[in-house]
């Protein structure tokens, strides 16, 4: 509630009171308390709180004196002069209490208009305060929303690559199978027989060129992959014999690739002679068997499993 709405009241209740006090007073006023009426109405016309609370109680109080001065300069009764002067006096006093009153209902209003500010501004900052929290809160789920659809579409990326590779794998496995690769513990291997060469030669026959060429149609399907050729003999002759033979007759597959436009970077050679029969050398049918040269295909990095010894 406003507390200036107060302030008529408290002066009425103030002049009220000093009117009480006034008809009260008796007994003989001395000549010294015009003298003190005058100190007390200078001390209320030099409040700017009274000057602006009391101006009527003031200007009757001027009057008094004004009153008591011409009494004293007529040669009046002493009882007038002091009667005047005790008026002023009560007057300055009513005025000086509206003072009073007026300068505590300003200090309330300075308060309340403090407390005021300090609550809107207390409401301003809990009211941004929210603000931030509520645009922390959004930045959060924009950003848990973003990382939502990273890892979805990761996964679906992931997923579509699982695809793609077992499809590839799937196509992979039936072109090996067409070329009649055989899975082994070095992977797949395609194994080229005796047939393909003439005796003691390294040069391929007419009829091998159909295998040469599947292979080379594979890898050119399958830019990713890459073989190793390996060449292998009998037991009939040197080490040192059949060591070059086989490594003259992988080098002559891997010739036949190069001429069909696959990169020698993609194709290792290697002779190993009679070192890794597959059968016994003691029956022709067995030496024809280990006659022979192998493609040992790599995995899709690239990775050729070494030999086992």
């Amino acid at each position: 509630m406003n507390k200036n709405i107060f302030r008529p009241a408290r002066t009425a209740a103030a002049l009220a009171l000093v009117g009480v006090l006034a008809a009260c007073a008796s007994g003989p006023v001395s000549n010294a308390q015009l003298s003190e009426a005058r100190r007390a109405y200078e001390t209320a016309a030099a409040d700017a709180h009274v000057v602006r609370s009391a101006p009527i109680e003031l200007r009757a109080a001027q009057q008094a004196l004004q009153k008591a001065d011409a009494a004293a300069r007529d040669g009046e009764d002493m009882a007038k002069i002091d009667h005047y002067a005790y008026l002023a006096r009560q007057r300055t006093e009513v005025a000086l209490q509206a003072g009073r009153i007026a300068q505590s209902d300003e200090a309330i209003a300075q308060a309340q208009a403090t407390r005021d500010r300090i609550l809107i501004t207390a409401r301003t900052r809990e009211a941004e305060a929210e603000r931030d929290a509520a645009e922390r809160a959004r930045a959060a789920a924009e950003q848990s929303r973003s990382l939502a659809e990273q890892r979805l579409a990761a996964a679906q990326a992931a997923q579509q690559q699982a695809s793609a590779a077992n499809s590839r794998a799937s196509t992979l496995a039936a072109q090996l199978a067409e070329l009649q690769a055989k899975q082994t513990d070095r992977g797949m291997v395609l194994t080229l027989g005796d047939v393909l060469f003439d005796t003691d030669r390294a040069t391929l026959k007419p009829g091998a060129l159909r295998t040469v060429e599947q292979l080379a149609r594979f890898l050119e399907t399958n830019p990713e992959q890459k073989i190793l050729i390996e060449g292998h003999t009998d037991s009939v002759g040197s080490d040192a014999y059949n060591r070059d033979l086989s490594l003259r007759r992988a080098e002559a597959v891997q010739r036949a690739l190069a001429e069909r436009g696959i990169a020698p970077s993609r194709v290792q050679v290697s002779g190993l002679g009679k070192a890794y029969p597959v059968a016994s050398n003691a029956s022709a049918e067995g030496r024809q068997r280990n006659r022979r040269v192998e493609v040992i295909f790599s995995d899709e990095s690239g990775m050729i499993k070494p030999r086992s010894n």
